[in-house]
């Protein structure tokens, strides 16, 4: 415990959780709790996507909102994380190409400007609050954010927002660097680059130098279905919990670290 105060936290992310994820959701937070509940209860950061590729609204599905409610009363918190999650937006150059289509085909929120994303962000709200739910955060699909979703962001009473290498406080305009890991499971290619490059890195991390660094564990659904993506994430968690105590995303931008 001496050890874990004297480090930043770090912080598990479930990204893209929607009634259409639900099974694989549960599949991986099952996967991993043995490797959680002998260090006490760990919060996990839900990134609730309203319309998840289409789909009707949360307020719709039953057993989605039962389970969810269940998780925020274990000490979850329910981050927003985009509206459709799709990019169907055409691209406007090589460099916009790579970013969307290459690096990512999520970037919804990458081209917005703010009259669209104050849409789609109050849409996302108002889904949230149908079920019950609010949100402080927002993470666009793949951190990909234009300065038109980010000034939309403030007027809404968001908090924070996440970048790919940090956590800004809209409040103060104070970015709170925090690595986050991360695979891309869609070809074999991505799976074995994405097994070296986070074992380099969070080895990395843990070094007594980066004690001071905040550290996100970036799950996806789909990382259930590959065990080697699973077994990484247990032998993370077992590394990092030994060093670090743990907190929800709000709480490594606003403070209140659970745990230390």
């Amino acid at each position: 415990m001496n050890e874990q105060q004297n480090c930043a936290p770090a912080a598990l992310v479930l990204h893209d959780v929607a009634p259409r994820t639900q099974a694989r959701c549960m599949a991986l937070l099952a996967a991993l709790a043995p490797w959680i509940t002998p260090q006490g209860p760990m919060p996990v950061t839900l990134l609730v996507v309203p319309r998840y590729h289409g789909d009707t609204p949360l307020a719709e599905h039953a057993a989605f909102r039962a389970w969810l409610d269940a998780r925020i009363a274990l000490g979850d918190e329910v981050v927003l994380h985009g509206f459709y999650h799709a990019d169907n937006r055409p691209v406007r150059s090589p460099v916009d190409w790579v970013r969307r289509r290459v690096y990512t085909l999520e970037g919804e929120f990458a081209q917005l400007g703010a009259p669209e994303a104050t849409n789609l962000l109050h849409q996302g709200q108002a889904d949230l609050a149908a079920c019950g739910w609010s949100a402080r955060g927002f993470v666009a699909p793949a951190w990909l954010t234009s300065a038109g979703s980010i000034a939309a962001l403030t007027p809404l009473g968001f908090d924070w927002y996440a970048s790919r290498t940090g956590l800004i406080n809209l409040k103060t305009g104070q970015e709170t660097a925090a690595t986050s890991l991360v695979w891309s499971v869609r070809a074999a290619w991505r799976r074995r680059l994405s097994q070296i490059y986070n074992t380099r890195l969070l080895a990395r991390l843990l070094r007594p130098e980066q004690a001071n660094t905040p550290i996100r564990l970036g799950l996806h659904p789909v990382d259930a279905d590959w065990p080697e993506a699973v077994r990484f994430w247990q032998d993370a968690l077992t590394a990092v919990l030994t060093h670090r105590p743990c907190a929800i995303k709000s709480a490594l931008v606003l403070g209140r670290i659970h745990g230390a």
